[in-house]
């Protein structure tokens, strides 16, 4: 069974970017706007992976992320920050707050994909 990635970016070019690019390896994809999207669709759903962007107009990254974490149903999925934000104190904000991985954009097809087999296989 392919593994299920959860998208959470308020920009819908760049979740049909990362959908196409994770479909073309065989991974299962479900695409969000917003960080109250994505905490409603965890509610009810499971996924292995979450790739989260940190700026959104609702709740940011951060804010979901240590939401996620907080939660003992959803405390283990593994986070991937994908971001334009490419300071230090974010990226360590990020990982003190439970991301697996802090990549930022652009990305390359290639890169997201290995970072993701390599979270995927940390978790498993």
């Amino acid at each position: 069974m392919p593994a299920r990635i959860l998208i959470v970016d308020d920009d819908p070019l760049m979740c049909n970017l990362l959908t196409l690019t994770l479909h073309r390896e065989g991974y299962e994809t479900e695409a969000v706007y917003s960080g109250q999207d994505a905490l409603d669709y965890l509610s009810g759903s499971g996924v292995d992976l979450i790739l989260l962007d940190i700026m959104m107009a609702d709740f940011n990254g951060f804010q979901v992320l240590r939401a996620l974490r907080a939660d003992p149903s959803t405390a283990v999925i593994p986070v991937i920050l994908l971001t334009a934000r490419v300071d230090s104190i974010s990226q360590k904000t990020g990982m003190d707050a439970g991301a697996v991985d802090y990549l930022t954009k652009p990305i390359t097809p290639d890169v997201l994909v290995s970072r993701v087999r390599d979270a995927l296989s940390a978790g498993s």
